[in-house]
């Protein structure tokens, strides 16, 4: 029969698109997309990082938020931010998710994205941010991946809320 794929074709890495294709594919996605992903992806990346994050994640995990913390402008807390979020997923230590950050942060580096942070970026919402991720902090620092999934999942319904509504 034409056109159908058996399991070891299907397998074969010809049979697959290669991973630059991938990202060609997904570099014009908007904000909402990109924030619809965070949503089911990062608070069971806080769960795992709960379970999984070696003393040296956790102390790389309290820099990136005390840096953060210390950052007043919109590019530069929204870097930071990034960072805080990509050491969580290195915190799971699952190699397929410690890339995901790095290819979010390029969405999230866009003009796009980066005007409308900016338009909604105030100081009360960088100190909320800044808040949620202390939470999301001490719940990995203390093992519990429940809490750190439930504070990541308020932390990404306040950025949604704050960018898009």
């Amino acid at each position: 029969m034409m056109g159908l794929v058996t399991p070891d074709q299907d397998m074969h890495p010809d049979n697959h698109d290669d991973l630059l294709a991938v990202l060609q594919r997904i570099s014009g996605t908007g904000p909402a997309v990109i924030m619809n992903v965070r949503m089911i992806v990062e608070p069971k990346a806080a769960a795992v990082a709960a379970a999984n994050a070696r003393p040296a994640d956790l102390i790389a995990l309290r820099n990136a938020h005390e840096l953060a913390l210390a950052s007043l402008e919109t590019e530069t807390f929204e870097a930071l931010d990034s960072v805080f979020h990509k050491r969580i997923f290195e915190s799971t230590r699952n190699d397929f998710l410690t890339v995901l950050p790095d290819i979010l942060k390029s969405m999230r580096m866009r003009e796009q994205w980066l005007t409308l942070k900016r338009r909604r970026f105030t100081e009360a919402r960088r100190l909320q941010y800044c808040g949620e991720h202390a939470a999301i902090g001490q719940a990995i620092m203390n093992r519990d991946p429940r809490s750190a999934a439930e504070a990541m999942k308020r932390h990404m319904v306040t950025v949604r809320d704050n960018l898009f509504s």
